[in-house]
C-alpha cells in the first residue's frame, strides 16, 4: 500500500503531528482516523465531533470526503488541517 507523509495540524488543541496516510483511502475515512488519533495524542484536549473536515493548510481548500487521497493534491510533505 502506498502512503504519503503529511503534517497534521489541529488548531483547536494547538497540536501538530506527522502521519502516514494511505493513497488508496477516501478522504472521509482518513479524516476520521486522523481526528481520532489526534484526540488520543492530545490526551483528549481535542474531541472529534460528528462532522470532521480536512483542509489544505496553505490555501484553506476543503477536501472532498468522497475522493481518494491520490485524486487530491496531497503528497509527501503536505500540511493538513483537521477541524
Amino acid at each position: 500500500m502506498n502512503k504519503v507523509l503529511v503534517e497534521v495540524y489541529v488548531p483547536v488543541a494547538n497540536i501538530k503531528y506527522d502521519a502516514y496516510i494511505p493513497l488508496e483511502s477516501k478522504i472521509g475515512e482518513i479524516a476520521n482516523l486522523l481526528a481520532n488519533a489526534m484526540g488520543d495524542l492530545s490526551n483528549h484536549k481535542y474531541m472529534p465531533g460528528q462532522i470532521i473536515t480536512m483542509c489544505n493548510y496553505k490555501n484553506g481548500k476543503e477536501y472532498d470526503k468522497n475522493l481518494r487521497c491520490f485524486e487530491t493534491d496531497i503528497e509527501n510533505g503536505s500540511q493538513i488541517v483537521i477541524l
